[in-house]
Formats: C-alpha cells, structure tokens, sequence
C-alpha cells in the first residue's frame, strides 16, 4: 500500500463559500486547495497543448513523478452544457443495450487478469488530465487490504457513522413502478441532513455551482468509507470509443433543495465536497460496456470529509428477493407525490425507501424501487443491525415493474478497493 504526498500551493483568494474548520493542528481548507490544484492542472494542460510538454505523475497520485503504474493518456474533453444533455438522451435511449461478446466474456475476468492486460481504471480531473492505472502485484495487495478488515477472504466492508447516529402520491413517470412510494429525507420531513446516515447520501451538481442555490442535480453519490463517494460510471463520463468526455461535477452530502426554496435555510448543511479525482473503468469509457457503470469520487483527504461517515458494501451471490433501502435526489422538475412543494417537484431534496431485489444477472440487479431521473448512482443497500451495505448502484430504469443496476460483484468489489489501496487517508481511518 503506498502513501501519496498531497500538493501544497498557496493562494491569495478564495471562493464564495470557503469554509474552513480546525480540528486541533489540522486546517482543513479544501476550497483554496481545489483552486490550487487547478491553478496547476491547468498550467501544466497549457504547456502540454502549447509544447508539448507531456507531464509527470502528480503529486495527488504518487510520491514518484515518473511512477510506471500510470500511464498519461492526455486531456480528456470536458463536457459542454449541451453535450451534457445529449449524452443524458443518448444514455437514456441506448439502455438497455446488448453486450457485445467481448463484453460478456468479461464477466468471469478477475481483476488480476484484467491488470495483467492492461490499465485496469483511468484517474480524471476536473481539467481533464487522464492517467491510466496499471498497478501491479494487484491481487496481494487487494489481500493486503481485506485482511487488514479481519478477513482475507472477506469481499464485505462495513458501514461506519463518522460521528453522531440518527435511525435512519400518485405521480407518474419512468421509473415509478406504480404509485409513488417515496419518502423525503429533508429538514421539511423532520430530519437533520447533518446526521449520520443522511449526511453520506448527495446530489451531484455542475462544478462551481455556488451553495447559495438549490442544488441542480444531475445525479446521486453516496460515501463509501474516508476520503471516496460511489455513483454511476455515467453521471460523470460520457460512454464509448474514443467520443468519451468528463461531466466536471460537486458533491454536496446532505444535500436539502426543498429546505432552501421553502424555508430558506442552507441547500447544503453539510457544504460542497470538491472531487480531486474521478475513477473509472477503462471499458467503460473505451468500450461503452454498461456492464462497467460505476464510478468512484476521490474526494480531498481531510477531516471534514471523514468525519461524515459512509456506507459499507459487500458482494452477495444470493440477492433475489431481499429487502432493501434506496435513498437519492431525483432532478430537480421531476414530480415526486409526496412533495410539500406547492407544483409537487422533487426540489433538490432526497427521497427513497424500501423495496426489494426482484432476480439478478451477472453484471446486474433488479429492484422494485421508484427512481426518477437523478436518482442514477445511487446505492441499493441492505440494513443489518446497524450496518448499511451497499450490494448495487442504480442506473435507471427497465421495465414497468423493475428498474436496474450494477450489482456489486467481486470485480466490482476489487475495483472500488484498487483506489483505496492507490489513495488511501491519512485524515483518518475506519
């Protein structure tokens, strides 16, 4: 496992809503070491398409500037409001789309065979610097880290509070398998959004969105473990063949739109969460492969991001019929039933609640949840004594009686490990 130095720049000027918190000798002031980060990003893009200059590892990814487990990859595209939209329609009308044959005979492939053939995931950042990740000794190192949770041999992480705990209609529309059964989670229906587990669930919205707004959701996240937040590969890449581009975006745990526009209190009681890197799986943005739709949030490793909490997640081959919880933020103008809302809107705020897992295939569960348009990224997670685990990652519907997701398999487990392994805190450890 190694252990990365953070880069350090000062700056003169913050942004609108700089928040700083000190926590004994530790200064945690993620907005100024974002605009930092930035600043460097961008002058080292500039010397790139100016001259050329083709960068070395950053100090965010490894101690060694010229780490041979990364390989650059060059700039990828960010995406343009419209494409944005067009991607969004793309997405909505290629689902569900038939794997190729490659595909398919990915489904047995470990992720030890897949480092061995080649990156295994590609680190972007919000100005589009792209390295592909070919770590090796993967399969040791991965046994490293599920031994360091009491079992080698265990595929299964547990949920953890961060912090204070908390116990935790009629509209119409794609993904509403019948009535809406929704619940809010808001400040409106008499829940602290600062309070675990509600504080681990949030909208993702466009980068830079100031938290002075309702949120302009675009997808969900939900944190899993220090320093990472789980949500779809496609909230924040567009798919397939060299046409890929990243969808730049924030994360605001806790998220409360309906609390700002009725009440006018905070949209984001928690404050905005900037994303250091985003982690994907090579198919996805090569191949298109929506068997691969899943992402992991590389949030900035400081006590305010730890100190959330996060979910668990665990590999389960015996899934069909289980009961389960979903919890996200559907885009601000679809309808949800239950709304305070005076045009019924959904509002920026967080809805869900149970359901059950209806069959699984390989790659996929399906689920019996209403979803809406945002609520892709979300997790689809169980409740046990106490522990919250994520099984599957809802990408958005299939039927008039079912909607569906990735299920968390063992591929799927040993990826979101890679990047804690390659990134792990120093903030703090659960």
């Amino acid at each position: 496992m190694k252990r990365h130095l953070w880069l350090a720049l000062a700056l003169a000027s913050c942004t609108d809503d700089l928040a700083t918190t000190t926590t004994g000798a530790l200064t945690d002031d993620e907005a100024q070491k974002y605009a930092a980060d930035m600043a460097f990003f961008r002058a080292r893009r500039d010397a790139y398409l100016r001259y050329g200059t083709i960068p070395t590892v950053p100090p965010s990814l490894s101690s060694d500037p010229r780490d041979p487990e990364y390989v650059f990859r060059g700039y990828m595209h960010v995406a343009t409001a419209d494409e944005e939209r067009l991607d969004d329609a793309k997405v909505a009308a290629a689902w569900p789309p038939a794997a190729s044959d490659a595909e398919v005979a990915s489904y047995s492939l470990t992720i030890e065979q897949e480092a061995a053939a080649g990156p295994i995931g590609l680190f972007v950042n919000d100005v589009g610097e792209t390295w592909a990740y070919r770590p090796v000794n993967l399969g040791a190192r991965l046994a490293a880290l599920r031994a360091s949770r009491g079992n080698v041999n265990l595929r299964a992480t547990n949920s953890a509070s961060g912090g204070r705990d908390a116990f935790g209609q009629t509209t119409q529309g794609l993904g509403i398998l019948g009535a809406d059964n929704r619940g809010l989670r808001s400040a409106l229906s008499g829940h602290d959004m600062t309070d675990y587990p509600w504080r681990v669930f949030g909208p993702l919205v466009p980068n830079g969105q100031s938290t002075s707004q309702v949120p302009d959701v675009r997808c969900s996240a939900a944190k899993i473990g220090e320093r990472y937040a789980l949500t779809a590969a496609h909230c924040v890449f567009t798919a397939g063949g060299g046409t890929d581009s990243v969808k730049t975006r924030d994360w605001w745990p806790g998220g409360d739109g309906l609390a700002k526009s009725l009440l006018g209190a905070t949209a984001a009681p928690k404050g905005r969460k900037n994303i250091s890197w985003y982690y994907t799986s090579t198919h996805f943005v090569d191949d298109g492969w929506w068997s691969r739709d899943y992402a992991v949030l590389v949030l900035y490793d400081n006590s305010s991001s730890c100190s959330l909490g996060s979910l668990g997640y665990r590999v389960d081959n015996s899934l069909a019929g289980q009961d389960t919880f979903n919890f996200g933020y559907p885009g601000n103008t679809e309808g949800c039933a239950g709304s305070p809302d005076p045009g019924g809107d959904c509002g920026g705020s967080m809805w869900g609640g149970s359901g059950h897992i209806t069959r699984t295939e390989v790659p996929y569960i399906f689920h019996t949840h209403d979803t809406q348009g945002g609520q892709s990224g979300s997790p689809v997670y169980d409740y046990n004594g106490g522990n919250r685990q994520i099984v599957g990652i809802h990408h958005g519907t299939y039927s008039g009686v079912e909607n569906r997701g990735v299920k968390i398999r063992d591929l799927v487990f040993d990826f979101i490990d890679s990047v804690r392994d390659d990134q792990p805190p120093s903030a703090c450890h659960y």
